[in-house]
C-alpha cells in the first residue's frame, strides 16, 4: 500500500508537469499571436473592433434612436477602429498580449517546480527563481494591464471620437485592483521561505 501512494505521487507530479509545459507553451504561443495581430493591426491603420465608454450626454440616450423605449443612455459603443494610431492600439490591446505572457511564466513556474519535487529537490535553485519570478510578473502585468487600459481606452476616445457628440458626459475610470501586488507580495514571502529552507537545507548536509 505504502509502494502504491509513493509510486502515485511521482506520476500526479508528472501529469502536472506535462500540463504545465503545455499551458506555458501554449500560453507564449497566444502572447506572440496577439502581438503579431496588434502590430500588424496598428501599423495597416487599424482596423480592429474595439468598445469605448462612453459618458451619458444627449447623444447617447436610447430615445434618440427609438423614443417608445424609456429614457435611458447607452454607455459603450463598438466599431471599427479605422484611423488608431499605432500607440494607442499598442496601449489599449496591451493586456491582450501580457496576460497570456503572464500566464505562460508562471505555468512555466509549475512546471520546475513540479520537476524539481520529482527529483526531491523541492529547494533548488531554479525553484525558487521561478516564485519569484512569477511573483514579480503577476505583480508587475496586473498593474500595468490597468494602467495601459486606462490610458489606452483615454488616448483612443480621444482620437476616434473627440469630433463627436459621444465625446462628451463623464466617463468614470474603474479603481485600481490592489490583487495583483498583493498575489505578487504573497508569492514573494513564499520564495523567501523556499530560500530560507535551502539554506536550512544547505546547513543540515554540512552537519552530517
Amino acid at each position: 500500500m505504502q509502494k502504491l501512494k509513493s509510486d502515485r505521487q511521482p506520476n500526479t507530479l508528472l501529469v502536472v508537469q506535462v500540463i504545465a509545459g503545455l499551458y506555458a507553451i501554449g500560453s507564449f504561443a497566444v502572447a506572440a499571436f496577439m502581438l503579431f495581430v496588434v502590430l500588424s493591426s496598428g501599423l495597416g491603420g487599424g482596423g480592429s473592433a474595439i468598445t469605448l465608454p462612453v459618458g451619458a450626454g444627449p447623444a447617447t440616450q436610447v430615445s434618440v434612436f427609438n423614443p417608445a423605449v424609456p429614457d435611458g443612455y447607452f454607455t459603450e459603443v463598438e466599431f471599427t477602429a479605422e484611423e488608431l494610431s499605432l500607440g494607442a492600439s499598442l496601449l489599449f490591446y496591451a493586456p491582450r498580449v501580457l496576460t497570456p505572457l503572464a500566464q505562460g511564466v508562471v505555468a512555466l513556474a509549475v512546471f520546475v517546480l513540479a520537476g524539481s519535487v520529482r527529483r526531491g529537490q523541492p529547494f533548488a535553485g531554479p525553484v525558487i527563481r521561478g516564485i519569484a519570478t512569477s511573483a514579480v510578473t503577476i505583480a508587475i502585468v496586473g498593474s500595468a494591464n490597468q494602467l495601459f487600459t486606462s490610458f489606452g481606452v483615454s488616448l483612443a476616445r480621444w482620437e476616434l471620437l473627440s469630433d463627436t457628440q459621444l465625446f462628451g458626459g463623464y466617463v468614470t475610470a474603474p479603481a485600481f485592483d490592489w490583487t495583483p501586488v498583493i498575489i505578487g507580495l504573497t508569492l514573494g514571502i513564499i520564495a523567501g521561505v523556499f530560500r530560507a529552507g535551502a539554506k536550512l537545507e544547505h546547513d543540515s548536509d554540512g552537519l552530517v
